[in-house]
């Protein structure tokens, strides 16, 4: 069943499915059939109207108190080596997108086959530029000691950066909590007529017939 957006803002993600409307859906999703394909689909997410950035964080904050339980081997309890916070940062955009991914599915009544989820790829990841750390100005007064003045950031560009991976977006700058906006393909499943594919569970593979 869909997650409500308030337990994911809280931080209480619990690996379902996202949303952030009272009907268990998500907005800014485009769904198209493949071309001369009954179960192959591309979807497109926007992820500002999907609200993805609060829910890539409910993921990340989850994820890393779950791993400052553990005990890592040279480092004090509670503490969660440098080089794995990269590794959960690449896990939550990825998760976000898959169940994004699969929710669209459902809220499109396409039931998707078994293993589905795994199979999904995703290109055109877009992310806001990083905004500019502020900048400290010296200011010299006649008889007074030199004083540091904070100069106003400057505003982000309204363009939106496009890479063709996680990777290369992470590296540009995104975190979780930040929105994204990507296109999911080799999307497979099965639309149902006249029913309803909440909760529906994954299909066997590709060779189940198709309702007509």
């Amino acid at each position: 069943m869909p997650t409500s957006r308030s337990s994911e803002a809280s931080g209480d993600w619990n690996g379902e499915v996202a949303s952030n409307t009272e009907g268990g859906k998500i907005k800014g999703c485009v769904i198209t059939q493949v071309d001369g394909s009954l179960t192959d689909w591309k979807i497109r997410v926007d992820g500002q109207q999907a609200d993805l950035g609060k829910f890539s964080e409910a993921i990340y904050r989850k994820i890393t108190k779950d791993a400052k339980q553990e005990r890592f081997q040279g480092f004090r309890p509670g503490t969660i080596p440098p080089h794995l916070i990269s590794a959960y940062i690449g896990f939550s955009i990825d998760e976000c997108a898959r169940e994004a991914t699969l929710e669209a599915m459902q809220q499109n009544n396409i039931r998707p086959f078994d293993d589905a989820r795994n199979d999904f790829e995703f290109d055109s990841i877009s992310i806001m530029p990083p905004k500019k750390k502020k900048k400290k100005k010296k200011k010299k007064k006649k008889g007074a000691a030199v004083e540091a003045v904070e100069v106003p950031e400057e505003p982000a560009e309204s363009q939106w950066l496009t890479f063709e991976t996680f990777k290369e977006a992470i590296n540009a700058g995104w975190k979780p909590g930040q929105t994204f906006c990507f296109v999911a393909s080799n999307v497979k499943g099965q639309q149902l007529l006249d029913q309803d594919a909440s909760g529906a569970n994954p299909l066997g593979g590709a060779s189940s017939a198709m309702i007509q």
